[in-house]
């Protein structure tokens, strides 16, 4: 469970209560907050609906109801593992066609200073610090401001951070010594590749406080390179040592990406794109949502990203997520 149990604790504020529940976007974001500051519900299950709420996560097999949805989070007890715990949310925005669901970024982070409590053991301490990936989260809510649907664990890179781009007990699991395998976690094809491929490293994120263009011109950026057919009609707009990825295909060179996935990449399909922005803690790098269409065909919301250097060229595209 990628967010369970991370967050400060924190009481509810005037306003918070269910009678004074307002359902503008700026009274989701306020109750998606108390969520977050409730543990996700944990310390304070009456945000979440009875009968509606569902959890889906892609470590699950199955979307939990709220009973099991509370009993696995208490069982686990992230907060007990890593009393620091923060998850770092930002990107609160409301989903396009559904004015009812809050979507945003964690990147959290934790010192593992106490025990993690895993089904078949409990492991000890490390004092190791987390630094999860990009998660994306989004969170349902009724008429009533009560959640009826949570989204989570959902990995919007799996270069960035340490826990090998698993999230929640997974990436508990992989600081505290035991990582899950990858049969566990990618489908069995893609399991082969990545043997008989190159290893998947981590990559070293650009901590610079300003991002290299203003906001406007980095969000043009990332459009021309969408614009350009993902640079196959104009190769120039992507750097001599620009990398493409996804959630299954291992970090690829410009040479290979153009060759192979770039006409593909939107093939047959209509894209809507919404919410360009600027990543906070990588202010190099521009967010955007994808929701592929067709006739017939609905997909999901996706998580692109686009990297620039200081020339203005993209070095990096992850896709898919």
């Amino acid at each position: 469970f990628a967010a369970l149990a991370k967050g400060p604790r924190s009481n509810p504020q005037p306003g918070d209560t269910f009678a004074d529940f307002d359902p503008s976007p700026s009274g989701l974001v306020r109750r998606t907050k108390l969520v977050l500051a409730t543990d996700l519900g944990l310390q304070d299950p009456s945000l979440l609906d009875d009968q509606e709420f569902k959890c889906i996560s892609p470590g699950l097999d199955q979307p939990l109801g709220k009973t099991d949805y509370i009993a696995a989070g208490r069982f686990f007890d992230l907060r007990g593992t890593f009393p620091d715990l923060d998850y770092r949310a930002h990107d609160f925005r409301i989903d396009e066609t559904d004015p009812k669901t809050v979507r945003l970024t964690c990147r959290v982070t934790g010192t593992m200073r106490g025990e993690l409590r895993l089904r078949t053991a409990n492991l000890p301490p490390t004092n190791i610090v987390m630094f999860c990936p990009p998660e994306s989260v989004s969170m349902t809510f009724n008429d009533q401001g009560k959640v009826t649907k949570l989204c989570t664990g959902f990995c919007m890179d799996r270069q960035v951070g340490n826990t090998q781009g698993t999230t929640g007990v997974q990436a508990a699991a992989t600081i505290a010594g035991q990582p899950p395998s990858n049969w566990e976690l990618y489908p069995g094809l893609s399991v082969v590749k990545r043997f008989f491929g190159r290893p998947v490293t981590p990559i070293v994120e650009n901590n610079a406080i300003l991002a290299p263009f203003p906001e406007t011109v980095m969000v043009q950026l990332a459009k021309g390179v969408l614009g350009s057919n993902m640079g196959l009609e104009d190769p120039t707009l992507l750097s001599n040592d620009f990398a493409y990825s996804t959630p299954f295909i291992a970090p690829v060179s410009k040479f290979s990406f153009l060759s192979n996935y770039a006409a593909e990449e939107f093939a047959n399909i209509d894209p809507s794109l919404s919410h360009f922005r600027i990543d906070p803690y990588n202010p190099t790098r521009v967010w955007v949502d994808v929701k592929p269409s067709a006739p017939g065909y609905e997909g999901a919301p996706q998580s692109y990203s686009f990297t620039f250097d200081d020339e203005g060229f993209c070095t990096r595209v992850t896709a898919r997520y």
